[in-house]
């Protein structure tokens, strides 16, 4: 088997010195006021317990054939999955469906929750790794949140409902993976029942545009990235 996935441990990201940064970051791409929003809603969620800090995957009960190729836990913050929504909708000329959205590689369940709180219907993660998937159920049920799932499962198993609308990657996985959810989603999408869109966030990979059309490629001035796809 092949193992290319990248670092998986970001536990650094849990310090003060990478938070202060990731706040300096938004005042000079998000502004003043935008960005004393996020502290804001930060200091909401750690009030009422939530947990979406970092760790090494690896540490994790892992399922799935191919437990080896996850790549990291990054959580995604709303005011970021906002933006590339927004993008996405200005890239493709109209309003998505917010049908369903559905996160490959959801660790502690940030971007559903956030989905679901932007105006998805529906919002389900799929991830590999257990004790992050308990951790995203706990959050949803703090905060009282319906129509948000979190399933433990294996991605190159787990297929798209076809009322989705949007699926979103944040790196979640190696290219043995990548390339056996490109099969499985190549052979669903004739049964969708939405145009359906596909955001891969701070891409290592460049095999999606292979098999969809690109709608375009974005950098932000954090240092992440965006790719837009087609199904």
């Amino acid at each position: 088997m092949r193992v290319t996935h990248t670092n998986a441990d970001m536990s650094h990201q849990n310090g003060i010195a990478y938070k202060f940064g990731e706040v300096l970051n938004s005042l000079g791409e998000n502004g003043l006021l935008p960005t004393i929003k996020k502290i804001g809603q930060r200091i909401n969620y750690k009030i009422r317990g939530l947990d979406f800090s970092t760790q090494n995957i690896y540490d994790l009960t892992r399922t799935g054939e191919y437990k080896e190729h996850g790549t990291a836990l990054v959580s995604t913050s709303k005011d970021f999955l906002s933006k590339i929504i927004s993008d996405l909708e200005s890239a493709i000329g109209k309003p998505l469906n917010r049908n369903l959205f559905i996160d490959y590689g959801s660790g502690k369940g940030a971007a559903i929750i956030h989905a679901r709180e932007l105006g998805f219907k529906r919002a389900i993660g799929v991830e590999f790794a257990k004790e992050l998937h308990e951790v995203a159920e706990e959050n949803i049920k703090k905060l009282k949140l319906d129509n948000v799932d979190s399933f433990y499962a294996d991605a190159t198993t787990f297929l798209p409902p076809l009322d989705v609308s949007v699926i979103y990657l944040f790196n979640p996985f190696d290219e043995v993976v990548m390339e056996k959810f490109i099969f499985n989603l190549k052979e669903q999408r004739k049964l969708f029942k939405n145009d359906v869109y596909l955001i891969y966030g701070n891409a290592s990979l460049d095999i999606l545009s292979k098999s969809f059309k690109l709608i375009k490629h974005i950098e932000y001035q954090s240092g992440s990235t965006a790719d837009f796809y087609e199904i």
